[in-house]
C-alpha cells in the first residue's frame, strides 16, 4: 500500500522538501511531486531511498493522484508487532519480506519468520 509522505526536513541548506509516494517500510520511492510542481514523477521501478536523518509526515491523498500499484502475486500478511505496530509481511514465489524496519536493514525479522514458520509448517 503506497503513502504519501511530505517532507519535513530542517535542511542547512536550500534543499527542497518534495512530496513522495513510497511503500510501507518507506524504503522504497514509487513516485515523487517536485515543490512547486502539480504532475507526480511517476518510476517505472520502484527506487531504494535512504531515509535515515530526514523526516516525513503522512498526508492524506488529496491530489487525485492514482498510482497502478504492483499487485503481488502472492499474499500478505497483516502481523501486530511487540509495541501495537502493524506490519504488511508480504509471500511472493515463497520469499518473505516484511514492512518493519528491522527487515529493511537486515532482510530478516522474527514478523517474516514466523508468517514462514506458519506456512511452512
Amino acid at each position: 500500500m503506497a503513502k504519501f509522505l511530505q517532507e519535513i526536513t530542517e535542511w542547512k541548506s536550500t534543499a527542497p522538501n518534495h512530496l513522495y509516494v513510497m511503500g510501507d517500510s518507506k524504503d522504497k520511492m514509487l513516485a515523487y511531486r517536485p515543490v512547486g510542481k502539480t504532475e507526480f514523477m511517476i518510476f517505472k521501478k520502484p527506487i531504494k531511498i535512504d531515509t535515515r536523518g530526514r523526516k516525513f509526515a503522512e498526508v492524506k491523498n488529496t491530489f487525485g493522484f492514482k498510482l497502478a500499484e504492483e499487485v503481488p502475486e502472492g499474499k500478505l500478511h497483516k502481523v501486530i508487532g511487540s509495541k501495537g505496530e502493524v506490519y504488511t509481511v508480504t509471500e511472493l514465489r515463497g520469499k518473505f519480506s516484511c514492512s518493519c524496519s528491522g527487515f529493511k536493514f537486515r532482510a530478516k525479522c522474527k514478523h517474516s519468520e514466523m508468517i514462514q514458520n506458519k506456512v511452512v509448517a
